[in-house]
Order: structure tokens, then C-alpha cells, then sequence
């Protein structure tokens, strides 16, 4: 009884330490008396993360895309103008918005399409007076089931 419960023990010790071990640490350089701490990095969960730039293709901006409200501009510039079939559902969310700039993501999936479920686009505004501007448009785009990407993608579906 003691051997195992003393190998138990043993084993449970040591993964304790290699856990600890692996952790990882922040460190604090001393720069002229100063602490600095970094903030650690927080990652949206995969499939709600909007990304950046970098994700998205850029698409041409619609002229006259100026307004009041970000997210009405939006959906006047990229949204649908015509009643969803089937499984269609659209959606307008402002992500971020400072004096000097906003964010929204519209996304559309559901779509009658025989490659393409979804699209999402990347809005970006600026203020332009006491109204807003899009000042940048990208999209990413889902495809159907056995067409191409199911994760939200640049690549073309098929």
C-alpha cells in the first residue's frame, strides 16, 4: 500500500513541477529604476475573431458612403437590398468605435449560392465632420460543404 501510494505521490510531484515549469513568465527589465509589466495577449476564440486588415481582400468602396451611423452605412453599402431566401440571415455588428475612428462587420450567410455560404466584410470608418465615412471594405467569404474553406477565408471557393 505505501509503494503505490508513495509512487502515486512521486508522479503527481513531478507533474506538478513539469507543469510549473512550462508556464510561462513575464519578465520586468529594470530600466533606469522603472518596472515596465506587459499586458498578456487575449485571443478572441477561433471563428469569432474579426482579424485585421491582413484578412480580408479589399474590396472598391461604394461612393456617397457617408452618414450618421456606422452600421446604418453598412448596410446601405453591402447589405442586401433584396429579401433572403431560405437560410439567409444578415447581421450588423459595430466591434469598436472611438472619436476617431469605428468598425463594424457585416455578415451574410445562408446565401443562394452554389459555392459561396456566407460573406463577411470588414468596414472601416473615419468621422468626416459631425458624420462618419468608410474609409476602408474588406470581405472574407465561406464556402458550402464540399466547395472550399468552412472557416471564414480569402481563398475561392469552387
Amino acid at each position: 500500500m505505501f509503494k503505490t501510494s508513495g509512487l502515486y505521490a512521486l508522479t503527481v510531484s513531478a507533474l506538478l513541477i513539469t507543469l510549473a515549469a512550462c508556464q510561462p513568465t513575464a519578465t520586468t527589465p529594470d530600466t533606469d529604476g522603472e518596472t515596465t509589466i506587459e499586458a498578456p495577449v487575449i485571443e478572441a476564440p477561433e471563428g469569432d475573431a474579426v482579424g485585421d486588415r491582413t484578412d480580408y481582400t479589399e474590396v472598391p468602396l461604394p461612393g456617397g458612403a457617408v452618414g450618421e451611423e456606422p452600421t446604418e452605412i453598412a448596410l446601405a453599402a453591402f447589405g442586401s437590398t433584396e429579401p433572403g431566401e431560405g437560410n439567409f440571415e444578415e447581421e450588423v455588428e459595430l466591434v469598436d468605435q472611438t472619436d476617431d475612428q469605428a468598425l463594424v462587420v457585416l455578415t451574410q450567410t445562408g446565401l443562394a449560392d452554389d459555392s459561396v455560404n456566407g460573406t463577411r466584410y470588414r468596414l472601416e470608418f473615419v468621422p468626416e465632420g459631425d458624420q462618419w465615412r468608410l474609409d476602408w471594405a474588406g470581405q472574407q467569404v465561406r464556402c458550402q460543404l464540399d466547395r472550399g474553406s468552412q472557416e471564414w477565408s480569402t481563398d475561392r471557393c469552387m
